[in-house]
């Protein structure tokens, strides 16, 4: 196996979170600009074909990323507190008729970054019919995510108890 992390905007790929990941899969985690980076989603996607990854695993505007490159290469993804409701900063998304077929959403009922509400609108109006997608709500969770909810996360996502 091999997951594609990606981290938030204005970030960088945490090596605690890496280390965690790393327990149950190769871990390929780039460092990348999005504000100066529009071409990300390319960048990713050329990542994905050339690596061969088989999960993905994103914060926040990698949540986003992750979102709609899991819809394209049809690939099981984690994504916690994905800005998949909100566009914060422009990126070239190009995505045919993919189907994720696993989606594990996690979310803080206090996060005042990425508005939970902003993410199930999106959530609800977006045929996620052919996907297995489970959303959990956090309600001590803000929008940074701690080593322990995200490596309790990670272990059920990769043990297949978190859809």
């Amino acid at each position: 196996m091999k997951t594609l992390y990606i981290h938030g905007l204005d970030s960088s790929p945490k090596q605690e979170k890496t280390e965690i990941m790393q327990q149950y899969s190769n871990v390929i985690a780039l460092h990348l600009n999005y504000r100066e980076q529009p071409d990300s989603f390319d960048i990713l996607s050329d990542v994905i074909e050339r690596e061969s990854i088989t999960h993905i695993i994103g914060s926040s505007l990698g949540g986003y990323l992750g979102f709609w490159l899991a819809e394209k290469y049809a690939l099981p993804c984690l994504l916690f507190n994905p800005a998949i409701g909100m566009k914060s900063i422009e990126l070239n998304i190009k995505i045919d008729n993919g189907k994720c077929p696993n989606r594990l959403i996690v979310m803080g009922e206090n996060d005042d970054t990425v508005l939970p509400k902003e993410t199930l609108n999106f959530l609800q109006s977006h045929d996620s019919s052919y996907c297995k997608q489970r959303v959990v709500m956090c309600n001590d969770l803000a929008h940074q995510i701690d080593l322990g909810t995200f490596g309790e996360f990670v272990w059920a996502f990769f043990n297949n108890k978190g859809s």
